[in-house]
């Protein structure tokens, strides 16, 4: 995922909006909120890969998605993986070269690819009455919307929980939280980078390991 320069997010509490304010820690009545949905939803981890930073002037090309719950085994919470939805996503415009340069998505790679409102019809149905899981989550609802506006559909109604807001509440004065230092910091491999599926994947096993931390330190 192409992330925004300010690091913006929403933690669970605040995840009615998408929009501006910088990320802190998770308050506890989030904490509560966040360790009552284990073991009774639905959740599912997403990722955007786009032209560029923002929801209203840049579009969607790629999207990774795997949906999971969470059980417990051996007193820590373990994720069960329910399936995976992963697709490029025709923008219908060029992508900047800069950014090809990040996530290696190229206009030859996206120019058989469905479009977004094609792409719509399995991916609402895969979301539907789930939490999304995401790393810094207003950007990728923000352009989840945006898409969804633009080809005519309902807006999904789906909840988010930021991880970048569960990662400072689980171990705080990390100099970066980013998904790249986070992996690090957690020992997750990371085997594509700025890739739909992978960020996906290394965003769900970062939510996991954070919510045992979590867990057992309150």
């Amino acid at each position: 995922m192409i992330r925004s320069r300010s690091g913006a997010g929403h933690g669970p509490g605040e995840h009615r909006s998408y929009g501006g304010a910088r990320v802190s820690r998770l308050s506890t009545d989030d904490i509560d909120a966040l360790l009552s949905t284990l073991g009774r939803v639905r959740f599912v981890a997403i990722d955007f890969e786009t032209t560029g930073l923002s929801p209203d002037q840049d579009r969607v090309v790629e999207v990774g998605a795997i949906a999971f719950h969470m059980e417990q085994a051996d007193d820590e919470w373990i994720a069960i993986e329910e399936g995976r939805y992963e697709t490029l996503v025709n923008p219908q415009r060029p992508i900047p070269p800069e950014v090809s340069a990040i996530h290696g998505i190229d206009d030859l790679a996206v120019s058989m690819a469905p479009t977004f409102a094609q792409v719509a019809g399995k991916l609402l149905p895969f979301l539907e009455g789930s939490i999304l899981v995401a790393h810094n989550a207003p950007f990728d609802m923000g352009f989840l919307l945006a898409e969804t506006v633009r080809a005519g559909i309902e807006k999904p109604a789906n909840p988010a929980y930021d991880t970048v807001a569960i990662a400072k509440t689980a171990i705080s004065g990390l100099p970066s939280y980013s998904l790249k230092a986070l992996a690090a910091s957690f020992g997750l491999e990371q085997t594509a980078a700025h890739r739909g599926g992978d960020d996906a994947r290394v965003c769900k096993e970062l939510f996991v390991r954070c919510v045992n931390l979590i867990n057992t330190s309150k």
